[in-house]
């Protein structure tokens, strides 16, 4: 049930845009890896790491590869995810 007040939520805070704004997420979740983000709203991975980099949207997680280099990992909020939703469009390539 929760989930469907988040769906709602998301679009309502868009407003003027149509419905493919919505999106449909588990209240229980409240962290989206950039991959989850990326399917989710459509935008691809490298404009939304640019666009979260440029208005200081997510955060970055450091985890250790086999190989024992570091990693970036974009993580983001529900919050996060509603300005995605809002002010980026899908990807067209």
């Amino acid at each position: 049930m929760h989930a469907a007040s988040n769906a709602v939520w998301i679009a309502k805070a868009a407003g003027h845009r149509k419905a493919k704004a919505m999106v449909t997420v588990k209240a229980s979740q409240k962290i989206f890896t950039d991959s989850e983000v990326a399917s989710l709203t459509g935008i691809c991975v490298d404009h939304l790491r640019n666009f979260a980099k440029s208005r200081h949207l997510g955060f970055i997680a450091r985890a250790a590869e086999r190989a024992g280099l570091q990693a970036d990992q974009w993580l983001f909020t529900i919050s996060d995810l509603m300005v995605l939703v809002t002010l980026f469009p899908r990807c067209t390539h």
